[in-house]
């Protein structure tokens, strides 16, 4: 059975005004290599039940990874292959990179030991709106990167964020023009959301601008040769990223480091677990942690073992971010009568106002008007332990 990895790298030139993620500034935290020391050790304690097993992908995520020595992200993968995990040339190995971290001499590194895709968090090329959203880059620094990555005729997405405060439907058209020249193989876009009262949930465009800027995105990346395969993802015919359909499609992945989330089938419903969000916390875990499987002697609170409501609800939203969809194949594989039909139910229901549409294979997908509506699309397609 295939599995992801994920590899918490939490370190930033800066912390960005949206951002929500773990990461802290580089110099406010404890050196790298200290840090990759205790991920080697959880590594190490932890592989037990799931070394061995075929990887789908390896994602090392931040924070920006790219800012510490290439040498200290080769050790975790030489780990990896030392634990017996089953990598091959299918495997996908993602690193997430900032323009102007990244070297003729670092992507060396990073190919020569298997790397294989480069995720560019670039956002605009706009350097007003990079300044407002607390970046350090330019967008000169994202083109000589961009170069840089082209010229080498490398597998890479770029990450594009738009209704940013003051961003006019101009600007991001700008924006795509300029991507596609450097021909990525995927791109994310990604809508700004903040909380209500966050200094940049105000100024931005109005709703039917937004809603225009989320149709400009889907046409002039199909007019480039883009399909859109998720909500926010477009890529190239099969260049789709690997790693985010584990997420999608259900697949077992495994997060390593400060405050990463993991998923595995080792329960009827699945094991949902995580590890601390502060270093002393994970430090002390990892040091004090005994030989197991990855769950195994983890704190409650860092637990959860789902039950077939959540299970449910999961496999519905999950499934419906992508074009593909959900089979209902799959929805009465995994759930016993009353509740596949309970979903099928609301399923249908939602064919009828539009929001889903259903194949002829049996999938219910998403509508061009429910991917404009798709969190209202999910809050239907949550469900409680009375339900069924």
């Amino acid at each position: 059975m295939a599995l992801s990895l994920y590899v918490h790298i939490p370190y930033c030139i800066q912390r960005c005004h949206y951002c929500d993620f773990t990461t802290f500034e580089q110099s406010l935290i404890m050196p790298p290599e200290d840090y990759v020391k205790l991920l080697l050790m959880e590594m190490r304690q932890r592989h037990h039940g799931v070394a061995g097993r075929k990887l789908r992908s390896i994602y090392f995520g931040g924070g920006t990874p790219s800012l510490i020595k290439p040498s200290l992200i080769v050790s975790i993968l030489k780990e990896v292959a030392t634990l017996g995990f089953e990598i091959d040339q299918s495997t996908e190995v993602t690193i997430e990179i900032n323009p102007a971290t990244v070297s003729e001499s670092s992507l060396d590194t990073y190919i020569q030991n298997g790397i294989n895709r480069f995720s560019v968090g670039a956002q605009t090329f706009n350097d007003d709106l990079l300044k407002m959203c607390g970046r350090e880059h330019t967008a000169a620094q994202t083109r000589e990167t961009l170069s840089l990555l082209q010229k080498r005729g490398l597998n890479y997405t770029f990450d594009l964020l738009f209704a940013l405060p003051g961003q006019k439907l101009a600007q991001l058209e700008q924006d795509l023009n300029e991507l596609v020249d450097f021909q990525p193989k995927h791109l994310s876009a990604y809508y700004l959301t903040v909380p209500t009262g966050h200094p940049m949930s105000k100024g931005r465009p109005p709703e039917n601008e937004q809603v225009s800027m989320f149709e400009l995105i889907e046409s002039h990346l199909g007019l480039s040769g883009f399909e859109r395969y998720e909500i926010s993802n477009f890529c190239q015919p099969g260049f789709e990223s690997r790693h985010n359909m584990s997420y999608w499609d259900n697949t077992d992945f495994w997060g390593l480091g400060l405050s990463a989330h993991s998923y595995l089938k080792s329960s009827k419903w699945g094991t949902r677990f995580w590890n601390p969000k502060t270093f002393p916390a994970y430090e002390e875990q990892v040091s004090n942690a005994a030989t197991g499987s990855p769950e195994e002697g983890l704190p409650d609170e860092q637990v959860e073992v789902l039950k077939m409501h959540e299970s449910l609800t999961d496999i519905c939203h999950m499934h419906l971010r992508t074009l593909s969809g959900l089979p209902e194949r799959l929805l009465n594989e995994l759930f016993d009568g009353l509740a596949a039909s309970e979903a099928a139910s609301r399923l249908n229901s939602l064919v009828t106002k539009g929001w889903l549409v259903k194949s002829s294979q049996n999938n219910w997908s998403l509508s061009p008007e429910g991917l404009l509506l798709s969190n209202q699309v999910f809050e239907e397609l949550t469900f409680g332990p009375s339900d069924f």
